[in-house]
């Protein structure tokens, strides 16, 4: 199997990554890739946990205030802030 890099910057970094690490083209390339992939599963978690939480804790909150009513208690009858 192989993979056919175009880029020049993509194939410039994937070598100035190698020689720093002392790894083939290959494995700095799946190393970076798992690297990337794992904070990007981490991200998502987080997110599917704040959703979570924030579900759970709007179900348990009541209605708020009209746009209306927010409106009327920033600004005054003229539309400047109070």
């Amino acid at each position: 199997m192989s993979l056919y890099i175009e880029d020049e910057e993509t194939y410039r970094l994937a070598n100035e990554l190698a020689q720093l690490t002392g790894e083939t083209v290959t494995d700095a390339i799946t190393s970076a890739i798992r690297e990337r992939l794992e904070r990007q599963r981490e991200i998502a978690e987080q997110l599917r946990r704040m959703r979570e939480i924030s579900k759970r804790v709007s179900s348990q909150l009541g209605p708020g205030p009209s746009a209306v009513e927010h409106g009327d208690w920033l600004y005054d009858e003229d539309g400047l802030p109070r």
